[in-house]
């Protein structure tokens, strides 16, 4: 954290568009795109940003209503957005004017990082209002697969920001270490770089990560970037954070979901909340969280959903007020694998028990109770017999495994 109370990314934030590094074809594509409302409405009135996190897609868009003094109005994955959301607050953003006569950006951000039934009828509501929007229209996107980005295609021009190169990646970082007079050795500066992935918001955070001396500032010991890497570092950040205003913005800018985030803080919470009232406080925080999520997928009432990041973020920081911060390995959530393996065990259980029902014409209850134990007996004592089992039942052999079997 420096001292304005800003993380790096957030500090260093391109505002202008000298400012910005890479993706130069698409940056100049993007502003003729807006520059051509000043002339009427163009053949295309939106946009579709595509590419991977941390290549500047969001920032292009808040430089650029920056630069034609155009009012950014920003809906972004902690938004409702689903089919109502969009003909009501979306919809009034984009075809009403602005009071001082002035246009509006208006940016759907990350529209492929909702899932479920939360967006129901979201796409086509987008469809529609690209159609009749009277102010440009920029969606950012990672996932070009999406369906959701597949069906959008077809409404709007598609700009691809490629990860940025390892050269633009240490201009990146070079210039944060001037501004910030930093003695990091070159070593360093090349590794965060090439272990970035062209990911200019990664390098930040561990560049900051590296001075702050959250990382060894030896090179060999910067971890390398995955998927995992980038959500341990996320909860490292929210767990490291001293504000309530930090945790949120850290919080906006994961790369998890809601209900992912939740889980990961429940299965790692401990490691930094060790003092018992701490971990009471924690574990209330992100109770209070699940019960709104809960209640969000019951009603779809999205406006909740602020509430639950509130809990899981501010609650966290003001749980930890004794345990100082360290460094931790995160373990991935376990308890959804468990229970898938519950289910598809009891799905198991439910074939085995229904054929040995039939064939000995008694009730599932008592081949539960009588027999399925007996059978599981037989199979752990001699594995041979599973096929001549599978046979009489007619069910696969796999319906006969059971986990936790005695050994």
């Amino acid at each position: 954290m420096n001292r304005n109370g800003l993380i790096w990314v957030e500090k260093y934030r391109p505002r202008r568009l000298k400012e910005m590094v890479g993706n130069r074809e698409s940056l100049d594509q993007l502003n003729e795109w807006i520059k051509s409302w000043q002339s009427g409405v163009p053949e295309f009135r939106a946009l579709l940003l595509l590419g991977p996190p941390g290549v500047g897609k969001t920032s292009a868009v808040s430089v650029m209503a920056a630069e034609h003094n155009l009012e950014l109005v920003e809906f972004n994955a902690s938004d409702r957005r689903n089919k109502d959301a969009i003909e009501t607050l979306v919809w009034r953003a984009a075809t009403q004017e602005t009071i001082d006569g002035r246009r509006r950006l208006i940016l759907l951000d990350e529209i492929d990082g909702l899932s479920g039934t939360s967006d129901r009828g979201g796409t086509a509501a987008i469809i529609s209002l690209i159609e009749q929007t009277a102010h440009p229209i920029v969606m950012t996107a990672n996932d070009e697969e999406s369906p959701r980005v597949k069906d959008l295609r077809k409404s709007c021009e598609v700009l691809r920001f490629n990860p940025l190169t390892t050269d633009e990646i240490e201009e990146i970082v070079r210039a944060i270490v001037d501004s910030e007079g930093l003695g990091t050795e070159e070593s360093i500066i090349q590794s965060i770089a090439r272990q970035s992935h062209g990911d200019a918001r990664a390098a930040i955070s561990d560049l900051e990560a590296a001075e702050s001396g959250q990382y060894s500032t030896d090179a060999r010991g910067l971890p390398s970037r995955d998927v995992q890497r980038r959500i341990g570092e996320s909860l490292a950040r929210l767990f490291m954070a001293s504000s309530a205003s930090t945790a949120s913005l850290l919080v906006s800018e994961t790369d998890l979901d809601q209900d992912q985030l939740i889980l990961w803080l429940e299965e790692n919470v401990h490691l930094h909340l060790v003092e018992a009232d701490e971990l009471e406080a924690g574990l209330e925080a992100l109770s209070m969280a699940d019960v709104l999520l809960g209640r969000i997928t019951r009603t779809q009432n999205w406006k909740l959903l602020t509430y639950a990041f509130d809990f899981m973020s501010a609650g966290i920081v003001a749980s930890r007020t004794k345990t100082p911060f360290r460094h931790m390995e995160y373990t991935e959530p376990s308890w959804p694998l468990m229970v898938w393996q519950g289910n598809k065990s009891r799905e198991k259980q439910m074939e085995t028990t229904s054929r040995i029902s039939a064939l000995a014409n008694i009730s599932e209850r008592r081949a539960v109770h009588e027999y399925l134990q007996t059978v599981r007996d037989i199979l752990y004592h001699d594995p041979e017999q599973k096929t001549l089992f599978a046979d009489w039942l007619d069910i696969s052999e796999k319906a006969l495994e059971e986990r936790g079997v005695r050994r």
